[in-house]
């Protein structure tokens, strides 16, 4: 089970909500893969408390679904949940589309500037990890001008659901730079103020990237859920 280099320096009020945020980083950034063997004692050893806030942090993760018991009842990083996210990205690609179209008569030169500089990164970035966040830091920025608490709240908590998936959909050089465009006709729209336009490529962004996932990442999972644990 390989753990981080360094140790996080953000402060708790709790040993046990420590160990809980850091897992769940973990878990969702990628350093604890799908499937994983998760063991207490190293992580208790590694963060510099005893097993029982690890061992509560890890009730916590299973309640979440990001990790779970397995039939040897060791505990496991969750698989991927592909099933439910087909659903997450019908309902992210609605939510998000509706954030461009009230965004887009609203945005500023200052937003499209930060956007510019974000899709410059990223078409210039290999790392997933990077990758993912860059990608939700394009879309927040719209997301805030399109001045809606209730649908941002709604639509950053599908993003946290789809954010282990994700990660490992932006390892492919195919999704790279077909998204790299999708972004960039989204931009042009927002920039134009065309809320039609930028309703309708920022749909077509989230279809394509569950498309994606279901080419390229159902597969293996069929394969991985064939072989004996």
């Amino acid at each position: 089970m390989p753990l981080p280099h360094v140790k996080s320096d953000r402060r708790y009020t709790s040993a046990q909500q420590f160990a809980y945020e850091e897992l769940r980083a973990w878990i969702l950034n990628g350093v604890l893969q799908p499937d994983e063997t998760v063991r207490d004692v190293e992580i208790a050893e590694f963060l510099g408390v005893s097993r029982t806030p690890v061992r509560e942090a890890l009730i916590r993760l299973g309640q979440e679904g990001l990790v779970e018991a397995s039939a040897s009842r060791m505990t496991r990083v969750a698989p991927l949940p592909l099933d439910r996210a087909s659903h997450l990205f019908q309902v992210g690609a609605t939510l998000d589309a509706l954030a461009a179209e009230l965004a887009a008569p609203h945005m500023t030169e200052s937003d499209l500037h930060l956007m510019r500089g974000l899709l410059d990164t990223l078409n210039q970035t290999t790392a997933p990890d990077r990758l993912s966040a860059l990608d939700e830091e394009f879309h927040r920025v719209y997301y805030r001008r399109a001045a809606n608490p209730v649908l941002i709240e709604t639509l950053d908590s599908i993003d946290e659901q789809l954010r282990r998936i994700e990660r490992h959909i932006w390892g492919y050089v195919r999704v790279h730079e077909e998204a790299y465009e999708e972004h960039r006709v989204l931009l042009e729209a927002l920039g134009a103020g065309d809320a039609t336009g930028a309703a309708a490529a920022a749909r077509h962004n989230w279809h394509r990237s569950w498309q994606r996932i279901d080419e390229l990442l159902k597969p293996a999972s069929a394969e991985a859920a064939q072989e004996p644990r």
